[in-house]
């Protein structure tokens, strides 16, 4: 029997009252998909002169993940009202979390859920964007068929990441190789490794490995390497402007109902478009799928804070998709923009 596991919306739809109201639109949330949706109200026409009065001064921090795509829309923001000043850095989730709570920031990158400790801190959430980590391989390794063949079921994935072994590929593969993995992992406080973490039913400070700051560091290690292994998101194992994988990377297909053999929903992605719809349509581990949040210590007041807010659900949403993360659906957005009032 093939298991599904439907992608559910994480800590924002538990959290939070509004969304109870969505689950009458779940068919329209299916048939929305990946669209990226703007209104007419929000977007400036072509050649039309912006006038802002709007000013203040506040700084983001936090997700690596979430900081190509938070300093473009800052950019561009700020672009439109030049009265504004917006600082980005990019430090894990979990520092930009502290930052949060320390006042050393008004705005923090999330990409995992919230705890009930941060929740019960006060720490206030909207969502940005919807996407996945997937574990990577090189596609030059030498059992490479075999891997997409029939897989690593979450036993197998416990094994390597939270064994504290370095076990060969013969091992996990039921065959006589003794090439030794080399398995990466996260040294930062990153949403990814909390995710993969708990895919596993573990912690991120379970996990075992070469300890690897971002994910451009982890891609790059494992291209390097034909016998690595390691996770990362999926704005970064793709190539954001062909949509196609990276040089020399390869989503390892789960084998979720662990019959050692990959079923056709279980096949791993060709290209970032397939990726984004089975994080709507549920043909992904709902463990691996994830909000991306932006949160406040307290729903915002600063008008210059609550005015990018909006930007970032409406015309911001226009270049998401650029930048390899799944944009919202017009239910999503239009939930989340009343949230903000």
């Amino acid at each position: 029997m093939v298991l599904i596991l439907n992608c559910k919306i994480h800590n924002f739809k538990e959290k939070m009252n509004f969304f109870k109201a969505i689950t009458p639109f779940l068919i329209l949330v299916l048939v929305s998909g990946c669209n990226s949706p703007t209104t007419k109200k929000e977007i400036n026409q072509p050649g039309e002169t912006v006038k802002s009065e709007l000013t203040g001064n506040f700084s983001i921090s936090g997700a690596f993940a979430l900081y190509p795509l938070i300093s473009k829309l800052a950019d561009d923001f700020m672009a439109i009202h030049p009265g504004v000043r917006i600082e980005v850095e990019k430090a894990g989730t979990g520092e930009g979390i502290t930052r949060l709570l320390e006042g050393k920031s008004q705005l923090a990158m999330i990409s995992r859920p919230l705890t009930d400790e941060e929740t019960g801190a006060g720490i206030w959430v909207i969502p940005v964007a919807k996407d996945g980590v997937a574990p990577v391989v090189n596609q030059n390794n030498p059992h490479i068929e075999i891997l997409l063949d029939q897989g690593l079921s979450p036993d197998e994935f416990i094994h390597i990441f939270v064994s504290g072994k370095q076990p060969a590929w013969g091992e996990v593969l039921d065959t006589d190789s003794k090439d030794k993995m080399t398995i990466y992992t996260r040294a930062d406080e990153s949403g990814a490794a909390e995710i993969w973490a708990a895919f596993m039913y573990k912690k991120a400070s379970d996990l075992k490995g070469i300890g690897i700051y971002g994910d451009d560091e982890m891609i790059k290690s494992i291209q390097e390497d034909p016998l690595a292994i390691g996770f990362s998101n999926f704005s970064y194992a793709f190539d954001v402007t062909t949509g196609d994988r990276k040089k020399d990377i390869q989503i390892i297909p789960v084998d979720l109902d662990f019959d050692n053999k990959i079923d056709r929903v279980e096949v791993p992605f060709r290209n970032l478009e397939e990726a984004h719809r089975s994080l709507w349509l549920g043909f992904f581990p709902d463990q691996l799928c994830r909000e991306l949040t932006l949160g406040s210590s307290g729903k915002p007041t600063d008008p210059a804070i609550v005015e990018f807010l909006k930007y970032v659900l409406g015309e911001g949403q226009s270049g998401i998709k650029k930048t390899g993360f799944c944009p919202l659906n017009d239910v999503y957005i239009k939930y989340s923009l009343d949230y903000l009032k």
